[in-house]
C-alpha cells in the first residue's frame, strides 16, 4: 500500500506549529523554546539548542553533532509505531478521515504465507549481537526474536505490517560448509525488504546489503534504514518493491567492501535512478592506537571498529552518484575488447570473428524475407538467456504467441520436439512437459511488448527504459525497423529514422546494453546477397551502427555451383550450407566483409555447424538423453568447412 504524500502534507499544515509541540512532547524534551521553536538536541549531549523546528519542512534539524533531521512520523516510528500506525496516528491529530483500503501483499493466489515465531527468551540473540554492539533495545525495535533451538529470527513485514517471510541465522560463528541462513520450512519467500514496516517514505531511505547492517544503522541513529532478503546478488527486490521505493526523493546506498557489495551497489544506483541516489562509503581500514590495522568490510563492523557516531556520519556525508555522462577524462581506464561483458551468438566460427555481440553497442540484422533473421534472432535470445542477460523483445510483426512457438523449437531441440502429420502437411510441436519447464525458464529473464500495445517510436523507448531499470534487460530486440511508428509523415520519414538511430545509439550507451534492430533491405531485382548499401532507409543506419549482420539463404543455383567452361573445377564454387551469414560491417573489430555458413534444422528451427551445435542443451533441460537425434541432420560430412570466405564469394 501506498499512503498519498499530498494527504501526509495536508496533516502536517493542519497541525502546524503543534507538529514542533508534539514532537518534543513525545521525545519528553524539557528546554524547549515555544517562541524561537528551538531546545537541545535530545540524542546527543550538547550544552546549546542545535534542534531547531523549520516551519517549511516541518520538521527538527540538529545543527550539532549529530545533524539528524526528524519530522512527527520520524517520531512516532522511534517510539515504536509502524508507519501505517504513525500515518494513522498523524491523520486522526489533524482531524482527518483516510481509506487505507485492505492490508496484505500484492502475491500469488497461493502464496504461503509464514506462521509467527512466539515472542519469548532471547537471550542467545541479545548476548551474539552484543559481540557485535547492537542493543536489545535495537533488537526489540526491528522485532529480531530467537526460536526454540536459539537461531536469530528475521521477520519480515510488508508496507501494510503483514508477515511475508521469516528468515533465521545460526546466534553463533557459522561454520564453514555450514548454512549462514535460511527460510522457514512450508513457507513462499518474498523479495520484500527487511524493517520496510517502519520506514517513513517522506524521509531518505537507507538500503544496507545485510540485516546486521540495518541494525547498526539502527542503532546509531538512523532508523529509516531496510536491508536486502536474499544477498547482494538478488535483485528481485526492486521489481517486487518498485512502487514502494518511487515514493522516495532521496535513497542511500551502504553496501559491503567486497567485490560482490560493489557489484550490488553499482547496480542499485543504475536501477533506482542516479540523480536521487547516494553511496555511503565504508573505510575499509581501521587503524588501532597500538597501530595494528584491521580490514573493515560492511557498517556492523565499522560500528565495532569506529563507535556510532562515525556510522552515522558516514551515512549522512554519503557522496552523490556522478552526474550520467559526464565524468573526469583522466579516470578512463584502458579496456580490452574481451573485458567487455556481452553475450555469444553460440555459432562458433561467428563468434571467432566478432568474439560477442557487446554492451554498449547497436547491432542491424538485415536480410530479405526469408533469409533466417527471426531464426538467428531466436538463437541470440536462447543464448542471452543461457548467459544470464534478461531480455526485451518487440516482435512489431508477429503475434507473441507464434513468437513464442518457435522460441521454444529452438530451446527445446530435436529430443522434446514431437511429429506430427495434418492431411498432407508435416509439422513440429513442442512436448507438453518441455512447455511446462522452458516456461519456468523464462520467468523474470525474458520480456516481450504487449500486442496491441501504441507502436510509438516515444512509447517504445520510454517502455525500454522502464525494462532496463525494472528487469535489469540487458539485451533489446526491435523487429522491425518498420514496424515502429516514427510520428511523422513521408517526407520526414528519414529525419525520424535518424533520430530513431541516434536515440538508439545513446540508449545502448547510457544504460551499457545491446541493442539488435531488425531493418529491412531495399527491393532489389534479383535473389542475391546484400552490402551495405542495401540496407533499407537512411545513411545514419549504416554510418552509425556498431555493426551491421546481413543474413542470406542459398538458393537451389548456389547449391549446385558453376562448373568452368573448360570442366577444369569450378568458376563459382557450390555452396553446401543453407544460410550465409554476412558481417557487412563491423565497428569493434574490423572484420568486415567476412562470412559464415550455417545449416538449418526444420524441426528445431536451429542454425548449427555441427551435430554437436545441433544437439545443444540449454539449462532448462534435466533430463537424460538417451540414443542419438531423432532427425539426424543430413547435411553434415566428413568435411570441416564452416568459414564461407568473404561476402562477395571470393
Amino acid at each position: 500500500m501506498q499512503i498519498d504524500r499530498d494527504t501526509i502534507l495536508e496533516a502536517k499544515e493542519k497541525l502546524g506549529d503543534d507538529n514542533a509541540k508534539i514532537i518534543v512532547q513525545e521525545l519528553g524534551i524539557q528546554d524547549f523554546d515555544e517562541q524561537n521553536l528551538r531546545c537541545c538536541c535530545p540524542f546527543h549531549q550538547e550544552d546549546h539548542a542545535s534542534f531547531i523546528y523549520n516551519r517549511k519542512t516541518f520538521s527538527f534539524h540538529c545543527f550539532g553533532a549529530c545533524a539528524r533531521n526528524y519530522d512527527i512520523l520520524d517520531v512516532f516510528i522511534y517510539k515504536g509505531m509502524t508507519y501505517l500506525q504513525a500515518c494513522q496516528k498523524l491523520f486522526d491529530l489533524a482531524g482527518i478521515k483516510y481509506s487505507f483500503g485492505e492490508l496484505g501483499v500484492k502475491t500469488k493466489h497461493q502464496y504461503r504465507y509464514p506462521k509467527e515465531v512466539p515472542l519469548g527468551d532471547k537471550s542467545r540473540v541479545y548476548e551474539y549481537f552484543k559481540r557485535r554492539c547492537i542493543s536489545p533495545q535495537t533488537l526489540d525495535y526491528a522485532d529480531v526474536r530467537q526460536d526454540e533451538e536459539g537461531n536469530i529470527v528475521w521477520n519480515y513485514y510488508d508496507s501494510n505490517d503483514v508477515l511475508t517471510m521469516v528468515k533465521y541465522r545460526p546466534s553463533r560463528k557459522v561454520h564453514k560448509g555450514e548454512n549462514k541462513c535460511w527460510c522457514q520450512k512450508n513457507a513462499d519467500t518474498s523479495n520484500l525488504l527487511f524493517n520496510m514496516n517502519r520506514i517513513n517514505v517522506t524521509a531518505p531511505l537507507l538500503i544496507c546489503e545485510g540485516e546486521p547492517d540495518c541494525l547498526s544503522a539502527i542503532e546509531s541513529g538512523f532508523t529509516n534504514a531496510v536491508s536486502v532478503p536474499l544477498g547482494s546478488g538478488n535483485f528481485h527486490w526492486i521489481e517486487e518493491c518498485w512502487d514502494w521505493l518511487e515514493q522516495f526523493d532521496s535513497i542511500i546506498v551502504c553496501a559491503d567492501n567486497d567485490e560482490a557489495g560493489q557489484k550490488m551497489q553499482k547496480e542499485v544506483v543504475y536501477r533506482l535512478g542516479s540523480w536521487r541516489t547516494k553511496v555511503a562509503e565504508v573505510p575499509p581500514i581501521y587503524e588501532a592506537e597500538n597501530g595494528k590495522k584491521y580490514s573493515v568490510n560492511d557498517l556492523n563492523e565499522a560500528l565495532y571498529y569506529l563507535g556510532k557516531e562515525k556510522v552515522l556520519e558516514i551515512i549522512l556525508n554519503a557522496k552523490d552518484s556522478p552526474v550520467p555522462g559526464v565524468i573526469d577524462f583522466s579516470d578512463i581506464q584502458d579496456v580490452d575488447l574481451d573485458q567487455i561483458d556481452g553475450i555469444t551468438t553460440g555459432i562458433r566460427p561467428l563468434d571467432r570473428y566478432l568474439m560477442k555481440l557487446f554492451q554498449g553497442t547497436l547491432n542491424i540484422i538485415t536480410g530479405i524475407n526469408g533469409a533466417g533473421k527471426s531464426s538467428f534472432i531466436n538463437q541470440i535470445i536462447c543464448q542471452s538467456l543461457e548467459q544470464d542477460k534478461n531480455v526485451f523483445l518487440f516482435s512489431g510483426e508477429l503475434p507473441n504467441f507464434q513468437t513464442k512457438n518457435w522460441l521454444n523449437s529452438v530451446l527445446a531441440g530435436q529430443r522434446h520436439i514431437e511429429e506430427r502429420h495434418w492431411q498432407d502437411a508435416t509439422y513440429y510441436k513442442v512436448s507438453p512437459e518441455a512447455k511446462r519447464e522452458i516456461d519456468e525458464f523464462y520467468r523474470g529473464r525474458l520480456y516481450i511488448y504487449e500486442d496491441g500495445r501504441s507502436n510509438r517510436m516515444t512509447d517504445l523507448l520510454k517502455t525500454m527504459e522502464d525494462s532496463v531499470r525494472k528487469y535489469g534487460t540487458k539485451l533489446l530486440i526491435l523487429d522491425n525497423l518498420t514496424a515502429i511508428n516514427l510520428e511523422c509523415s513521408d517526407d520526414n520519414k528519414y529525419n525520424k529514422q535518424s533520430e530513431l538511430i541516434m536515440n538508439l545509439i545513446a540508449f545502448a550507451v547510457k544504460f551499457n546494453v545491446i541493442v539488435l534492430l531488425v531493418v529491412h533491405p531495399h527491393k532489389i531485382d534479383t535473389m542475391r546477397r546484400l552490402n551495405k548499401m542495401d540496407v533499407q532507409g537512411i545513411s545514419a543506419i549504416i554510418d552509425l551502427a556498431h555493426r551491421i549482420i546481413s543474413l542470406y539463404r542459398v538458393s537451389d543455383k548456389d547449391k549446385q555451383g558453376e562448373p568452368k567452361l573448360n570442366g577444369s573445377g569450378w568458376r563459382v564454387k557450390p555452396i553446401k550450407e543453407d544460410v550465409l551469414i554476412d558481417i557487412l560491417k563491423d565497428r569493434m573489430l574490423g572484420y568486415e566483409g567476412r562470412s559464415v555458413g550455417v545449416y538449418y534444422d526444420q524441426p528445431s528451427r536451429r542454425f548449427f555447424t555441427s551435430e554437436e551445435d545441433l544437439d545443444r542443451r540449454y539449462s532448462w533441460d534435466k533430463h537424460p538423453y538417451v540414443g542419438g537425434l531423432p532427425y539426424p541432420p543430413d547435411q553434415l560430412n566428413d568435411e570441416e568447412d564452416e568459414v564461407f570466405g568473404t561476402v562477395d564469394g571470393h
